[in-house]
């Protein structure tokens, strides 16, 4: 599989993680099918995963409970 790092596909990503985010729909497994759908790598995926939280203010379900454990 061939990795591109085309501005139209990173901006149709980033709308795609801000949807599932805001919407809590965010489950395990979707950064794999994200990344499969919009031939980018699962770690490139979580980066722009990262950067919407932090631009949106959304923070994962997983990681959100994490962080009130104290973990």
């Amino acid at each position: 599989m061939k990795f591109k790092r085309d501005p139209e596909r990173l901006e149709k990503l980033r709308v795609a993680v801000r949807y599932l985010l805001t919407s809590s729909k965010l489950e395990h497994g979707h950064q794999a099918q994200l990344a499969q759908h919009f031939e980018v790598t699962r770690q490139r995926v979580n980066q722009v995963l990262a950067e919407e939280e932090t631009r949106t203010g959304v923070v994962r379900p997983r990681r959100a409970a994490r962080a009130a454990a104290g973990r």
